[in-house]
């Protein structure tokens, strides 16, 4: 997966914005990246039903 550099700045700009803390480039690739993948898994398992089990 190829995230452009503009990408990784407006990253680390809503971080701040949002956490206020200062993520470094490396820092931004590496989150981005995980919540890339966590949307990934959110929405291919939205549509699936699973059986509440109590």
């Amino acid at each position: 997966m190829q995230i452009k550099d503009e990408q990784i700045i407006k990253f680390q700009m809503l971080y701040k914005k949002h956490f206020g803390i200062y993520i470094t480039k490396g820092d931004a690739l590496d989150k981005g990246i995980k919540l890339i993948r966590l949307v990934e898994i959110v929405l291919k398992n939205k549509n699936k039903k699973t059986p509440i089990k109590i």
